[in-house]
């Protein structure tokens, strides 16, 4: 797979566009039908989401019902009517979809992260419950249980995140196989075009398929004979004339043509600015200035793992007792690491690999790795054997979600850019774990994934992150 090389200079005057046209090129306008056709095929995928909210969304009222008309509560007859809240699960996948499809949640694009995504998912299924209550204070034809709402929207939320892991996965093996893959084209140069062509190629499952500009070719030519989904532009020099040309002359009618402008390592995600006489103005701040946040963070971490302590004291001493029956050695693997402001601390996990394995060599890549034990294999996969961690929460040196601590002859070698990472409090999950970690890459290849998250921390990010990690665990990504 290769991408274009850095592209010739290309002009527009008079709002046309003047380059020679490149030598075998077909002229403007004859694309062939078939290939119309494929690169729209793509669009459709937005069916396997839609899917699974709808059978997410069945089952978080089917569950909801149940709950409140179970033995747990005291029921009224009244309350045992099936048609009724079936019709209002109607409604509400009817009002979902609509809502979604509203504000851009079915749109095809490219997902790197998904945190943006179960953002948009999160406050629609708010507003979903806002309506769905005002509804039913509005139909006169019977009177719903606003307790069914509140537990179909608290289910919605935790099932539905796994219900878009699952389409996400399917969509993947479609692109793996070269199914639905959309057309893409980068043009520039420099290190943030690179880094995106490398992470398109370690992503396979995002369906790209990426294109090569010929040598000596008009870029608006190309565009005209050839079908380009998306196109980037890494350049601060880009009129709006020119862009307009790029789209009058694409066959493709629905190209979508993103500016990637020079300040794109900032890893910034939520922007403020302006717009003053042709002057766009992007502001931002220092997350480590949102004292408040930060003091309501760490109050969320102490009362959260003390709480899940009590509450997994039992699966923690099943946990130790399997780890102990299944090889010789101690049940906790304790390593130095390094956290917040680069102070040491000892990290707790679960004994995974046997104990004549190294402690600080490279970490496994692969399930089938020698060193790990087969229950470590099994806690491994689905991320249990951090559960121990939250001791390391619970007096401070770590957070529920963060950068992952890493080891200290690592943190020694950080350029000025890596050290940021040290800022904040490591995690025991956090956007490697949830997003990166499938790929079976070590943390420090993945970097930009903590200064992503060091810049946009927040409590709702943190929520996010937490929702996102539960089917991750269920689908066993980790290794």
């Amino acid at each position: 797979m290769t991408e274009d090389p850095t592209p010739r200079p290309w002009k527009v005057r008079g709002g046309k566009s003047t380059p020679p046209t490149p030598r075998g090129a077909a002229p403007s306008g004859t694309v062939p039908a078939s290939l119309a056709r494929r690169h729209q095929s793509f669009q459709w995928l937005f069916l396997l989401p839609a899917l699974a909210d709808t059978v997410t969304l069945a089952l978080s009222g089917t569950l909801a019902y149940l709950l409140r008309t179970s033995t747990l509560f005291e029921v009224d007859p009244y309350l045992r009517n099936p048609g009724q809240y079936l019709l209002m699960l109607g409604v509400a996948v009817a009002l979902w979809h609509l809502l979604l499809a509203w504000r851009g949640g079915y749109a095809n694009r490219l997902l790197f992260f998904r945190i943006d995504e179960l953002q948009l998912q999160f406050s629609t299924s708010l507003i979903l419950l806002i309506v769905l209550m005002a509804g039913t204070f509005l139909y006169r034809e019977y009177d719903y249980s606003r307790l069914i709402l509140f537990f179909s929207w608290g289910f919605f939320v935790l099932l539905g995140s796994l219900g878009r892991q699952v389409s996400h996965r399917l969509r993947e093996a479609i692109h793996r196989r070269g199914w639905a893959r959309r057309a893409v084209l980068l043009v520039g140069k420099g290190e943030r075009r690179r880094l995106l062509a490398t992470r398109l190629r370690e992503n396979p499952g995002l369906g790209v398929r990426l294109l090569r500009l010929p040598p000596g070719a008009s870029l608006v030519d190309f565009l005209a004979v050839t079908p380009v989904d998306e196109l980037f532009l890494f350049s601060d020099r880009v009129a709006y004339e020119n862009i307009w040309a790029l789209r009058e002359r694409s066959c493709n009618p629905d190209l979508v043509v993103h500016l990637v402008p020079p300040f794109g390592n900032l890893y910034l995600r939520n922007l403020t600015g302006g717009f003053f006489d042709g002057t766009v103005m992007i502001s931002l701040d220092s997350p480590l200035a949102r004292r408040w946040m930060l003091t309501a963070k760490r109050a969320i971490d102490a009362v959260t793992a003390a709480l899940f302590l009590i509450l997994f004291a039992p699966l923690l001493l099943l946990l130790a007792v399997l780890v102990r029956l299944d090889s010789p050695g101690p049940v906790l693997f304790r390593q130095r690491r390094v956290g917040m402001g680069g102070r040491e601390f000892t990290i707790l996990k679960f004994r995974s690999m046997y104990v004549e394995a190294d402690p600080y060599a490279v970490t496994p890549t692969d399930r089938a790795d020698p060193r790990i034990t087969r229950v470590g294999a099994f806690l491994r996969s689905t991320g249990l054997d951090e559960l121990p961690q939250l001791w390391n929460v619970l007096v401070g040196e770590m957070s529920l979600v963060g950068p992952r601590p890493e080891m200290p002859f690592i943190t020694a070698g950080y350029t000025p850019l890596e050290a940021k990472r040290l800022q904040a409090r490591p995690g025991i999950t956090g956007l490697w774990q949830v997003y990166a970690r499938s790929s079976h890459l070590p943390i420090h290849h993945h970097i930009e994934f903590d200064l992503y998250y060091i810049e946009n921390m927040s409590l709702s990010l943190d929520l996010m992150i937490l929702l996102d990690t539960i089917p991750t665990l269920i689908l066993r990504t980790g290794i």
